[in-house]
């Protein structure tokens, strides 16, 4: 059985349930009664305690202070995720220690820290509609304790789509992360020419030596993309189409650059090459 509390949910304790029932069929029950937590065998975002080895996972008490590299601190949807994790994947084919753990930090970062920090009220004042807004939106009018898990369970539901398509873009982003840093290693001049169009662009946060990365865009030719504003296109190219890009970068088959120059489209792969080597 597990356990989370009563009364109005919120996006931690909603993820958190949808993480474990992605890997265990499991009863949730709603209370605060001590009685009742004192028979789970997982206990989440209620009853005063954290301690993985017993299945209790709390923040809420004084005593609790782990916090994550950058400031942000845990709340439950963060500790089941950092409990579980490796165990989700595993259950998605993911398996590789390494690929693992990439995964891992990559949906923390984009997705499980903000839920965490929100529930901590780090962002008590954002008035942006946020996961855990939505989440939180769910939350029924009724006071009848059965309308209310009902909304719960269909918060459920909707947690674990979003969960679910942010782990089909980690599997995707860890199973290339080793063909990425081959890439990065045989650039030259901060450029990184890929074979295919390979999901690319988290790995740039990490390596600023990359400039600019060159990569095929299937029917559309090739593409050029810029890691930050200050390696973007020159101006002369920024906004211009066809024939006019043409004209300006002396190439043939150019398609268009975008108008800020973080991106470019050409049909060939010489003529990107030539954009991106381009001051």
């Amino acid at each position: 059985m597990l356990v989370t509390h009563s009364g109005r949910f919120h996006a931690d304790e909603v993820f958190a349930c949808a993480m474990i029932l992605m890997i265990k069929k499991i009863k949730i029950v709603r209370s605060r009664d001590e009685d009742v937590i004192a028979k789970a065998s997982l206990v989440l975002d209620v009853g005063g305690q954290y301690c993985s080895e017993s299945g209790r996972f709390d923040h809420h008490q004084n005593s609790f202070t782990l916090t994550r590299d950058n400031g942000i601190p845990f709340a439950t949807a963060g500790l089941i995720w950092q409990e579980f994790g490796a165990k989700i994947f595993a259950a998605k084919g993911l398996k590789d220690d390494y690929e693992v753990q990439y995964a891992i930090n990559w949906v923390d970062k984009k997705l499980v820290s903000d839920i965490d920090a929100v529930d901590n009220g780090l962002y008590s004042s954002d008035p942006r509609p946020s996961v855990s807004m939505l989440v939180g939106m769910m939350n029924s009018s009724s006071d009848d304790d059965e309308v209310q898990y009902s909304s719960f369970l269909q918060a459920v539901d909707f947690c674990t789509g979003i969960l679910n398509n942010f782990i089909k873009s980690a599997i995707a982003e860890a199973e290339v992360i080793i063909v990425l840093e081959a890439f990065a290693k045989e650039a030259k001049d901060g450029i990184m020419i890929l074979d295919k169009n390979y999901p690319y662009k988290d790995f740039l946060y990490t390596h600023p030596e990359i400039k600019r990365v060159v990569y095929p865009k299937s029917k559309e030719g090739f593409g050029v993309y810029c890691n930050g504003q200050a390696n973007n296109l020159p101006e002369r190219f920024r906004g211009l189409r066809a024939a006019e890009l043409n004209a300006v970068s002396h190439l043939k088959d150019t398609v268009f650059c975008h108008k800020s120059g973080f991106m470019a489209v050409c049909k060939s792969f010489e003529s990107v090459l030539t954009l991106a080597k381009s001051n």
